[in-house]
């Protein structure tokens, strides 16, 4: 058998993942990693256009559910005043919605969803730069109306709004919002400003600037983002609010539940003083406390300030016992790139939570030239051996390709149970990272409040198993600009059951289930009632494509129909042909199937000059 016929056969008879595999190789859209997961092209047909093509330091993007179904839906924010929804079918599948909104009148910077007036359905939120805020109300059409003046929320045409993030910060059951305002003192005076919801007004919702007397203003700094986060555990949400520049540290301030705070970031050693971009918590290691990530500027390096003590209060201060350290060089993740947006989540749903972190640019948004100023940029990608350091770098194995992320968020398009993600990267479409599930369990989990903060935003779910508690936050607006989906993931690896899920409600209360069932969408309320959402776990019984690898995988099929397509896989050289299911070389002098003619073609070429291609296993005329 010649040389040039074995890899004929070969060609011919191998599997289409096989044939695939050996052809193009495995890049980002489908590499299979020694950590057992799979991440694969969500978006083959680009239908996700956000045109992010310009404008200065990315757009805000939502994960959340904005029409009621369960399903997770998208929003982008975008430089020329627009706004892009899109409907998740909660199979994977995403159509454009029309608000009828036609212009912001600004460039907008964060989209949020929440439920500004406890009426049951999410209002719009939308941050802008140099203009006004804006509010949106649900309406029983479906529709959406502009609040007038945004309820109070709309600020001044000079304010640089870059993040906000909204919480019940007074537990009196309606949503206040902190703006974080990008400001220098040489070119504008506002500060960053604490609103509070007092209900009524346009619309049913209005606020009232209660900065000053909460003490939470920041100075006139540049902020991008802030966070509502329980750090002492007192039942309080307190604020951690990030500062781009050296010159200012960041702050964390403690709620004193009467209404005011304080900035214990330096008591607490959480004064940091970098490029902060993003604020990002998770208790990464299961010990019962918040750690926090916060991407910094290239030339300093990430932070990673990890939760070392959590005592009750000292007899001296009368403040709990609270001690940060920056374990960023022991975890491996400084990084060289400019970071952004940074994500905790469990990708290969192994029950310990790892990290994403965008990477992006300070320049001004030129669509494709910018791309020539960071030939190197790749994403960060950190996966989390069970709490310990240094975490594990898996960047180059999920991203191969140059790419300028701001903004990301994620949920679980497909209801599968293993997470997928957004890139807001600069570009004409976004990227949808779809999370392939390795056999691992898992259980996601959406809270309902009842009687005020419909949402649950402040509430804390915590999944006990062989002792580690595994802890969650409901939040909307953290990250850079993001808002990640209202069901929490948690991954099981391979465990059978846990011991019991206990959810603290904000504002006090607490709901405890024995030994819930894992593989299942749960929905518990804050009156102690659940119900399981899809209880087959969404999937249905269609015929599809089933390998994970393909362009038009169907997660929720349970037959292969014999109709995958790897046309968005195949290299220089090769188009996808569906009756060989390969990617067959439409270069006639690439005998090897490299994508390049060379030497190794000729070599190929001479060893089966003069013989009929049929002896070779090709079809000849007559078949």
């Amino acid at each position: 058998m010649s040389i040039f016929k074995a890899i004929l056969d070969a060609h011919l008879t191998m599997d289409p993942l096989t044939k695939y595999t050996l052809l193009l190789g495995l890049g980002a859209a489908g590499a299979t990693h020694g950590f057992g997961q799979l991440f694969v092209d969500g978006d083959p047909g680009m239908t996700l256009y956000t045109n992010h093509t310009g404008g200065y330091l990315g757009h805000g993007v939502s994960f959340a559910d904005f029409n009621g179904d369960g399903f997770d839906d998208l929003t982008f924010a975008q430089y020329q005043q627009a706004l892009f929804f899109y409907t998740g079918d909660g199979n994977g599948n995403f159509t454009e919605h029309n608000f009828g909104i036609e212009s912001t009148e600004g460039e907008p910077k964060c989209v949020l969803w929440a439920d500004f007036d406890n009426d049951g359905d999410q209002d719009l939120l939308v941050t802008q730069r140099l203009s006004l805020n804006k509010l949106y109300a649900r309406m029983p059409d479906g529709g959406l109306a502009e609040v007038p003046n945004a309820g109070g929320l709309a600020g001044t045409e000079l304010e640089r709004t870059y993040g906000a993030a909204v919480a019940d910060y007074d537990g009196d059951g309606l949503l206040d919002v902190y703006m974080a305002n990008y400001h220098t003192p040489q070119t504008n005076s506002e500060e960053n400003h604490l609103f509070k919801n007092v209900g009524g007004s346009d619309l049913g919702m209005g606020f009232t600037e209660t900065t000053s007397i909460a003490g939470v203003g920041n100075g006139v700094k540049q902020s991008f983002q802030a966070t509502w986060i329980d750090v002492d555990r007192d039942g309080w949400l307190d604020l951690h609010v990030i500062n781009d520049r050296t010159i200012w540290s960041d702050a964390l301030y403690r709620n004193n539940g009467d209404g005011t705070f304080e900035d214990l970031a330096d008591l607490w050693g959480m004064d940091t003083y970098v490029y902060s971009m993003s604020t990002s918590f998770a208790d990464y290691d299961k010990d019962g406390d918040w750690d926090v990530f916060i991407a910094n500027g290239a030339d300093l390096g990430n932070v990673f300030l990890r939760c070392e003590e959590l005592g009750p209060p000292s007899a001296n201060s009368g403040l709990p016992q609270l001690n940060y350290a920056d374990v960023a060089e022991e975890a491996g993740v400084l990084l060289d790139n400019l970071a952004w947006g940074a994500l905790w989540f469990d990708a290969d749903c192994d029950g310990w939570q790892d990290l994403f972190v965008g990477t992006g640019t300070s320049l001004y948004t030129d669509y494709p030239a910018v791309l020539n100023y960071y030939s190197a940029s790749l994403n960060g990608f950190f996966l989390n051996p069970q709490g310990e350091l240094p975490l594990q770098d898996e960047l180059e194995a999920v991203f191969t390709d140059n790419e300028l992320t701001f903004c990301s968020a994620y949920g679980d398009v497909n209801r599968d149970g293993s997470v997928d993600f957004i890139s807001h990267r600069i570009g004409p479409h976004a990227r949808l990272l779809n999370g392939v599930p390795n056999g691992n369990h898992w259980l996601k989990v959406m809270l309902e409040g009842e009687g005020g903060n419909l949402d649950a935003i402040g509430a804390v779910v915590t999944v006990w198993r062989a002792g580690l508690g595994d802890m969650r936050s409901t939040s909307c607006g953290t990250a850079y600009m993001g808002q990640n989906s209202r069901w929490l993931h948690f991954g099981m690896g391979g465990a059978q059951s846990v011991d019991s899920l206990v959810v603290d409600w904000p504002g006090g209360g607490k709901t405890t289930l024995p030994t819930p069932v894992l593989d299942q969408h749960l929905v518990i309320s804050q009156s102690g009632s659940t119900e399981v959402m899809w209880p087959d776990g969404g999937t249905s019984t269609n015929d599809g494509c089933t390998y994970p690898q393909a362009c038009n995988f169907d997660p929720n099929a349970s037959v292969d129909n014999g109709l995958c397509d790897f046309s968005c896989h195949c290299g220089p050289g090769t188009l996808w042909d569906p009756e060989t299911q390969s990617c067959d070389v439409v270069c006639g002098a690439d005998h090897d199937l490299d994508g390049v003619v060379g030497t190794g073609d000729l070599l190929l070429f001479l060893t089966a000059f003069a013989t009929p291609c049929d002896a070779l296993g090709m079809p000849s005329q007559d078949d």
